[in-house]
């Protein structure tokens, strides 16, 4: 195991060294893309490449016209607040299904792009009789300013510009009911106004939470992609007899595209192949944030999403760890998604496992510190043992 460490740790500092910061559906993506299949090919029956569209600046790149909605509604609470209302409300609506919940609603209103999701096919020994999907994505974050900038500060920053948008969609709403009616303006109605004025300086700074600088993204996720490459070299090497390789199960080695761009390459991907996955047990494991293995932890939920990991997958998940002597959390991702969310929301059981601190904000996560100096080598063995466990159960 000790020569495929070096080798999944190299992987990644020569990666993030010669393909650099990889933007969704960009040439840098699809260039780690053909790397990968160079480097899964001799495990593999076949390789394949999928092509798709989305438009991957839509994700997050819609937060300056947010901002620009809440102060054109702040400024309109005191003299038109029906309208007020309304800009509020389709803030917050378009807040809530975009990036809460992951829903291309202002897609079309963005560019398009081409993306490609790279899978490997390694076959079983004997029949197929069930098939495991190990995924991973292949782009990396744009940077998120404020984290970098703010730091610790930077989650209550956040819940507080959250908060300013329905405190206004509140506020306008009482002032509309009451002009209606013809109340007059109160002190109370004065106040809702101070404190959404009080709130437009931290909001302001929203509009240049996502930029187009690029992350090296050394753990989220080429670090998960060095595992895919890990399991092939793993599997090449016990086909002629070391190790564990399955015998009735099939292993999917997924790189999908455009993750940080709201799971759009995993949701064409699961789209594209549910009817083909109900056919035949299907389970799948993503692999993400993967950089010090003090941090091994697997979702049972992702909060944002509303997507449920499958309980067989994450009571293996906690039991293949046990059986590796690395103790395993379980818990609850309450910010953000990862692709198991899409292919769970399609009703494939899925499961998301990581290496990452995800009880704060941690430096190196989706800033400029995203390098290989964080990403611990053991972090990676203890990934790939614990994907292999995984798959022995399963097969057996």
């Amino acid at each position: 195991m000790e020569d495929i460490t070096s080798y999944m740790h190299g992987l990644v500092e020569a990666a993030v060294r010669d393909i650099g910061p990889r933007e969704s559906c960009s040439e840098a993506e699809e260039r780690l893309g053909r790397l990968l299949a160079e480097e899964i090919g001799p495990a593999c029956e076949r390789v394949e490449t999928e092509e798709f569209t989305c438009a991957p600046k839509a994700f997050l790149g819609f937060f300056p016209y947010l901002v620009l909605l809440y102060l054109a509604g702040v400024a309109l609470y005191y003299v038109l607040p029906p309208l007020s209302l309304i800009l509020s409300a389709i803030g917050i609506g378009v807040l809530f299904f975009e990036v809460v919940r992951y829903r291309e609603l202002i897609d079309p209103l963005f560019p398009k792009r081409r993306g490609k999701n790279v899978a490997g096919f390694v076959e079983p020994r004997g029949e197929a009789r069930k098939r495991v999907i190990v995924s991973a994505h292949l782009d990396s974050a744009y940077e998120f300013k404020v984290w970098y900038w703010l730091k610790g500060l930077a989650v209550p920053a956040m819940a507080l510009a959250f908060l300013a948008p329905l405190l206004l969609l509140g506020a306008s709403l009482a002032r509309t009911i009451a002009g209606s009616r013809g109340v007059p303006d109160n002190a109370a109605f004065a106040a809702l106004g101070i404190a959404c004025i009080a709130l437009s300086p931290l909001v302001a700074v929203f509009a240049f939470f996502h930029t187009g600088d690029v992350v090296p993204g050394a753990m989220d996720d080429m670090a998960g992609i060095a595992v895919l490459a890990g399991l092939a070299r793993h599997f090449a090497q016990a086909g002629d007899g070391g190790g564990f390789y399955p015998e009735n199960t099939e292993v999917i080695l997924l790189a999908l595209s455009s993750e940080e761009a709201g799971l759009r390459g995993a949701k064409r991907y699961a789209s594209r192949h549910k009817k083909e996955f109900m056919r035949l047990p299907t389970y799948a494991i993503f692999l993400d944030g993967i950089y010090d293995e003090s941090f091994l932890t697997v979702f049972r939920k992702e909060l944002w999403c509303g997507a449920k990991m499958d309980p067989y997958l994450v009571g293996l998940a906690e039991e293949a760890a046990a059986a590796c002597g690395h103790p395993i959390k379980s818990t609850v991702m309450p910010v953000g998604a990862t692709d198991g969310s899409a292919f769970a929301r399609e009703g494939i059981a899925s499961v998301s496992i990581c290496c990452q601190d995800t009880s704060r904000l941690v430096l190196n996560y989706h800033t400029r510190h995203d390098t290989v100096e964080h990403v611990r080598p053991q972090s990676l063995e203890v990934t790939l043992r614990l994907v292999l466990e995984m798959l022995r159960r399963i097969d057996a």
